[in-house]
């Protein structure tokens, strides 16, 4: 298969490379193909994409927080890598020694590790989303292409033709909201509009072939679970914002039609 970079790769060997996630997070980068987290910048805006391809985020507290969970829920076999300071704060020498001997991706304080801890046990505890991890797989990766632009993804959880289940943990709640229109929803439809959460699961049913997404999500306060499948119309919407997302691309990246240093909106208001 050929990348963006316009060399051809062995797709089998590709997706044994893609279990290790320095393979799969680094040297499968930009250059080579997109995934959820890079197309939804092109969709914000082509200047935003531009500048994530050239300067990545630095790893925020979140990524840091969703690695420790999923790691203990998924691949407990893993969490032994971690290494935990016993020091309240980043900023004691302890710290930064620590970071220096261990990585600072592996190195955590022991007030995280509780915190974490307290997340994943909840998890860990309930039947309802524990169930989705029997005889399924996790951490399973794939690469295929959609609209001939290659994307990159790795299930969280996988029951090949049934089910893509995707662990999250929020801050923003799981509970019902009423609106003032007398219909009832659930805090989480707004977190999954908030970070473009329906391109993830119309990507990847169609990147594992796989009809029903569901994300598994853990509140980091109260430590409530909610179990959320993405509806028909959940999967539409994300379809239309990775078709847009895709034109963006394609006119500013692929075919160059528009500079983007000109890019800019105008209407009247």
């Amino acid at each position: 298969m050929k990348l963006l970079d316009n060399k051809d790769y062995n797709y089998e060997d590709l997706l044994e490379r893609m279990q290790e996630d320095g393979f799969y997070y680094q040297t499968m980068g930009l250059d080579k193909c997109l995934s959820y987290s890079s197309i939804k910048y092109c969709l914000k805006s082509p200047k935003w994409f531009q500048h994530k391809k050239n300067k990545p985020d630095p790893e925020s507290q979140a990524l840091r927080d969703g690695n420790l969970v999923h790691t203990q829920i998924l691949e407990p076999q893993k969490y032994d890598r971690f290494h935990f300071c016993d020091t309240s704060t980043k900023a004691t020498k302890k710290w930064k020694l620590d970071v220096e001997k261990y990585g600072k991706a592996n190195t955590f304080t022991m007030k995280e590790k509780y915190m974490n801890n307290r997340t994943a046990s909840a998890f860990l505890q309930n039947d309802a989303v524990t169930s989705f991890l029997k005889g399924a797989e996790v951490e399973v990766p794939a690469i295929g292409f959609v609209e001939d632009i290659p994307f990159r993804g790795k299930a969280d959880i996988l029951k090949k033709g049934e089910y893509i289940a995707d662990v999250k943990t929020t801050a923003d709640g799981v509970g019902e909201v009423h609106l003032k229109d007398g219909t009832v929803t659930n805090q989480f439809a707004f977190t999954i509009k908030k970070y473009d959460y329906d391109i993830q699961a119309y990507l990847y049913t169609q990147l594992y072939d796989t009809p029903d997404f569901y994300w598994l999500v853990v509140d980091k306060i109260t430590t409530d679970i909610g179990v959320f499948k993405a509806s028909e119309q959940t999967l539409e919407d994300g379809k239309n914002k990775l078709e847009a997302a895709i034109a963006l691309y394609k006119a500013f990246f692929v075919d160059e039609l528009i500079d983007l240093s000109q890019y800019h909106k105008s209407l009247t208001i």
